[in-house]
């Protein structure tokens, strides 16, 4: 069976613009993000207690901003955590969108905010909640940059540890043999996208000897619902000592797909109890209350 020019790129941009789409639609206006400003983020002079005596580091996902943290960082302030985050991975001067330059120079981006956090806060390792690609940048950090020691626990919110068949479109363009010859394509748009795909040469090096670092306490929460990152299980670290949690098996009426599990209070109810055990408190249907 041949294949056009035209058609390749028709099927490419297909999942580009649904990759893309579902993404982006998350992305706010100039003036929505005005109006969504996160009050008491980045607040270098925030006091470190023993109640929480790291910093917090929030990273946002693929095409999103810090401003996706909107719902999250202040009620996680409100609890006392110092909490940053920063956008990354603007690309081409390509406007509103985070997180699709290449992922090795995203991860330097963090790792360059993280450890100007850390000296400033006069602290030597911080916690780290990431969504999507964020759940990996950390991870990629410690294991090619100068994050070793540096991360106490991460968390990962619908994390893409094992990349994604994008609900098998990947697969598909896969056996039809278009997916390679798409990648120029990837690379010109948003390097990120390609990069994340099941198998790809990134994911291979980052899996490379296990998907965990050795002394980070690693938890990660998935959505059924995820159309994004997909098997949704992909998202799940394979080790001892990880915790792996779905949220609906927190609350069965749970609704929350890829992008909106940042906005969920459950998610976030488990996510605090990841971070202080201590502390913990039944993470159910009630917790949106």
């Amino acid at each position: 069976m041949k294949f056009s020019i035209a058609s390749i790129f028709s099927t490419v941009a297909a999942a580009l613009t649904i990759f893309s789409t579902v993404q982006a639609a998350a992305v706010p206006t100039p003036v929505e993000v005005q109006k969504r400003a996160i009050e008491g983020i980045n607040n270098y002079a925030c006091k470190l207690t023993p109640a929480h005596p790291r910093p917090l580091l929030l990273v946002h996902g693929t095409t999103l901003t810090l401003d996706s943290w909107s719902t999250w960082a202040p009620l996680l302030i409100e609890e006392g955590y110092c909490v940053f985050g920063l956008t990354y991975g603007k690309y081409k001067d390509i406007p509103l969108l985070g997180g699709i330059a290449p992922i090795e120079d995203n991860a330097q981006e963090v790792a360059n905010f993280a450890n100007n956090v850390l000296t400033r806060m006069n602290a030597t390792q911080l916690d780290y909640i990431g969504h999507s690609q964020g759940g990996i940048l950390g991870r990629y950090w410690i294991k090619y940059l100068d994050g070793a020691g540096k991360i106490n626990r991460m968390i990962g919110v619908a994390p893409i540890h094992h990349g994604t068949t994008l609900s098998g479109i990947t697969t598909f363009a896969t056996a039809l043999h278009l997916l390679n010859p798409s990648q120029p394509l990837f690379d010109a748009v948003a390097p990120a996208l390609y990069q994340m795909i099941v198998g790809s040469p990134f994911m291979q090096k980052l899996n490379a000897g296990g998907d965990t670092s050795p002394g980070v306490i690693h938890s990660n929460i998935a959505t059924r619902y995820d159309e994004i990152v997909t098997p949704w299980e992909t998202c799940y670290q394979d080790a001892p000592g990880v915790t792996n949690t779905l949220l609906q098996n927190l609350c069965l009426l749970s609704l929350n797909e890829h992008i909106t599990i940042i906005n969920s209070k459950i998610a976030l109810r488990w996510t605090l109890n990841q971070l202080d055990p201590s502390t913990a408190k039944t993470a159910n249907c009630l917790s949106v209350f």
